[in-house]
């Protein structure tokens, strides 16, 4: 009886365990109106739902590019795994 007791309570820690880990989620978004493709990584969310991206070039001037992201990969990952 103490090896089931045991046995569930290691499997729902385990459980826990591994839905308390976040995966970090790697996006290519695609800049509207140019060629430019840049690469985000976020910890929560979906890559759908970043649309803007918010940055300070070399210039120290903020910037604001459009985007439409997804995280399938692109064909030419496939050559830069890391």
């Amino acid at each position: 009886m103490k090896h089931k007791t045991f046995a569930v309570i290691m499997g729902a820690f385990l459980l826990l365990s591994m839905a308390g880990c976040s995966k970090q989620k790697t996006c290519r978004c695609s800049v509207l109106g140019s060629q430019n493709v840049r690469i985000i990584k976020i910890e929560h969310g979906e890559c759908d739902q970043i649309r803007v991206l918010r940055y300070h070039d070399m210039y120290d001037s903020l910037k604001v590019d459009s985007l439409l992201c997804t995280d399938y990969e692109f064909a030419i990952d496939s050559i830069f795994n890391d």
